[in-house]
């Protein structure tokens, strides 16, 4: 079964830095309840996040969604984790534009940016103040809320320096995101989400492509296939009732839909997944 990690004694926001000789937050592959931050200040490391790899390099900082598998290969020397509830973060749409456009809109396409030296000098300040804010006998929750969405802002713009298609042109695409996820099981049809932003297929589509470079049905689809080898990897379920579960009542279909997506059966998904995870 795999585990859900939690934050500590029912908190909503934690900064931990953890330095040369740590062990990883969890020998396993884990997901999170929560949104995790992850900056690289020196070394190099390996970790996962749902089935992809990634080396963690110096000014590396990686942004995990709740939900999504992670595992931690190899620690870097010295790194921040930073996590917090979304509850955590004000309500108001300027708040939540860092999370939707750090967190949800990035995540399919590369779940990190790379800080230069003087976003890596500020950013450090920042999160400096935020620890003195936490050890106090005190700690200002709105204060350090509102710090953490500082440095959420500060962190946005090197999107846009890195990869000009991370530029939100249109704040419904995130909602497409948002209602795949809800709804990926039960409507796998591109007219369901039309409907719901109240425009065209053929514009929802348009749209989709100039943002992501993918249409509604391939963002359905590679939302699919993620949860798929979730249930592969980390549950004992037959391949019929996963089939089921991810709205296919054919289990042949939804074998040849894996492999022509992945290359290789859900069966042989599986069994690949425990050769490699076996000591």
């Amino acid at each position: 079964m795999l585990e859900v990690k939690k934050l500590p004694n029912g908190a909503s926001f934690d900064v931990e830095f953890i330095g040369a000789g740590s062990l990883p937050e969890s020998p396993q592959p884990h997901r999170h309840e929560y949104f995790e931050i992850f900056w690289v200040l020196s070394g190099e490391g390996r970790q996962s996040i749902d089935f992809m790899e990634y080396e963690m390099l110096p000014r590396k900082v990686f942004f995990i969604t709740p939900g999504q598998v992670h595992d931690v290969h190899d620690l870097p020397e010295n790194f921040y984790a930073i996590s917090f509830n979304a509850e955590f973060i004000d309500s108001q749409v300027k708040s939540q534009l860092p999370i939707d456009k750090l967190f949800i809109q990035n995540r399919s396409n590369k779940p990190f940016i790379t800080l230069d030296d003087i976003g890596d000098k500020h950013l450090r300040g920042l999160v400096s103040i935020i620890e003195d804010e936490l050890a106090g006998d005190a700690p200002d929750s709105d204060m350090m809320s509102n710090l953490l969405v500082s440095f959420l802002r500060y962190v946005m713009r090197y999107l846009e320096t890195e990869v000009n298609q991370y530029t939100l042109k249109d704040p419904r695409m995130v909602n497409v995101l948002k209602l795949i996820d809800e709804n990926f099981c039960e409507r796998k049809d591109t007219g369901f989400y039309s409907d719901k932003l109240a425009m065209t297929n053929k514009r929802l589509n348009e749209l989709t492509k100039e943002q992501f470079g993918k249409t509604v049905t391939q963002l359905l689809h590679d939302k699919v296939i993620v949860e798929a080898r979730r249930l592969l990897a980390f549950s004992d379920k037959t391949i019929k009732t996963i089939s089921y579960e991810l709205g296919y009542k054919d289990t042949s279909y939804f074998c040849r839909f894996f492999k022509k997506l992945s290359g290789i059966s859900p069966q042989g998904f599986r069994e690949q997944w425990y050769e490699n995870k076996s000591p």
